[in-house]
């Protein structure tokens, strides 16, 4: 047996996180798929999947805690081209610089952020 994929889903309150996603990492969207239990929202970069589920019923948000400070899924790690672009595009919306940027090695730079729903997201740059 060999992994032949691998997607994140994240559930959010709305779509409104599909737009800052799409918008900050520049990412397409894919038709949105209806099910029983909400709407599936794709976003796709060469390589990657990212799924956001919009339930019927409104989620409750977690109690916020620093992304360190619990187990379990607690951040995503991107890849980027332009750390200074994604940045700029994720507070303009709404977004949060919680760290960085910070130089990590000949040519790489990173950045932690936090999305409108208080989702960590690590940003690296080589």
């Amino acid at each position: 047996m060999s992994l032949t994929r691998f997607e994140v889903g994240i559930v959010s309150v709305d779509r409104g996180l599909v737009d800052f996603l799409a918008a900050v990492f520049e990412l397409g969207e894919l038709p949105p798929t209806e099910h029983g239990p909400g709407t599936l929202y794709r976003l796709q970069s060469p390589g990657a999947v990212l799924k956001v589920m919009v339930p019927v019923v409104r989620p409750s948000a977690p109690a916020p805690l620093p992304f360190l400070a619990a187990t379990g899924i607690r951040y995503l790690s991107v890849w980027v081209t332009d750390l200074d672009g994604v940045i700029g595009r994720a507070t303009a919306r709404g977004g949060r610089l919680l760290h960085g940027p910070v130089d990590i090695g000949p040519g790489a730079r990173l950045a932690v952020l936090s999305d409108p729903d208080g989702n960590t997201i690590e940003v690296i740059e080589e």
